[in-house]
């Protein structure tokens, strides 16, 4: 048994304030009957208080979410750099004038390339679409990974690698190591484009990053060099089960973990995510599969609160 004597109470100021988030749009995409439906899920007082709890710290980004940080990404970290680069370059000399001229000499001479395994992810295609349809980014100026052109590659100055999350780092280390695109019918793997055409400056541009993720990225790949530029960074805090947990106080993680795995075997869902993630994070076009399942599966006893290619119809 949980020991908190306020656990009807706590469920209550929870639910109230995600009804309000979902009411507001501030939850975009999702609606009330399905909160409902997700939360009939937990059935004693010990669920209901560990599901209001989850919900209590969720982090969440709505369509107006993405579509800010994609513009903070492009417009305030990697846009502002490469105006600082010049500005060094000339003794802060630039005229106010000429930075429009910067700005779209950049955009024009600027590619992007999709994160592809088999094919685009549910991911890629949202971050692609929020670029042409809401921040202008020139279409033509996207890659197809599959037909690639090497004089595109020889006028263009940044090539910038484009998805929403980073957990282990492990999807973004197998496309950048093992992944091959083919330019001109030559099949090559992403790491060895800079050799190829060294007049690229490549990077990944992600909406949020991981710390553990992060790191492990940079273990993996010292001798060959990726800018990873994140809009934000998710502290260890956000792992659900994690000793910093945002989400349960330290005297009560261990208990609200043993309640929640129980339920899980009794609905035939594995408690945590990819890898053994425990994140409770979702987009407006979709939650990641480090997420905890209990958000995205589907059994037969089971109605998720989000959905993502591994939720089951």
């Amino acid at each position: 048994m949980i020991k908190n004597f306020k656990l009807e109470e706590f469920n209550d100021y929870a639910h109230k304030k995600v009804y309000f988030y979902i009411e507001s749009n501030f939850w975009s995409k999702l609606d009330i009957t399905i909160l409902r439906n997700w939360l009939n899920n937990f059935k004693t007082p010990d669920e209901k208080y560990c599901a209001a709890k989850l919900l209590d710290r969720f982090v969440y980004y709505s369509e107006a979410d993405i579509i800010s940080l994609l513009n903070y990404g492009l417009y305030e970290l990697i846009l502002k750099r490469k105006v600082l680069e010049i500005e060094f370059k000339t003794s802060f000399s630039v005229r106010n004038e000429d930075l429009m001229e910067i700005r779209n000499n950049f955009f024009s001479s600027t590619l992007i390339l999709p994160l592809l395994q088999d094919n685009l992810s549910e991911s890629s295609l949202a971050m692609l679409r929020y670029l042409t349809n809401d921040l202008g980014f020139p279409e033509q100026n996207i890659l197809n990974n599959r037909n690639l052109n090497s004089d595109v590659f020889s006028k263009a100055r940044n090539l910038i690698i484009v998805d929403d999350f980073i957990g282990t780092g492990n999807q973004l280390l197998q496309f950048w190591n093992q992944t091959k695109i083919k330019v001109e019918g030559e099949e090559i793997i992403v790491n060895r484009l800079k050799s190829k055409f060294p007049n690229i400056d490549i990077e990944y541009l992600c909406l949020v990053c991981t710390e553990e993720g992060y790191s492990n990225f940079h273990a993996e790949n010292y001798d060959v060099p990726l800018r990873i530029t994140y809009c934000e960074m998710l502290e260890n805090k956000f792992k659900v089960f994690g000793k910093d947990s945002v989400y349960f106080t330290n005297d009560e993680v261990e208990a609200c973990r043993i309640v929640l795995e129980e339920l899980c075997k009794k609905n035939d869902l594995d408690l945590l995510g990819y890898n053994s993630l425990d994140y409770a994070i979702a987009f407006h076009h979709s939650i990641p599969d480090s997420a905890l399942p209990l958000f995205y599966k589907k059994t037969s006893s089971w109605r998720p609160l989000f959905k993502n290619k591994k939720t089951s119809y």
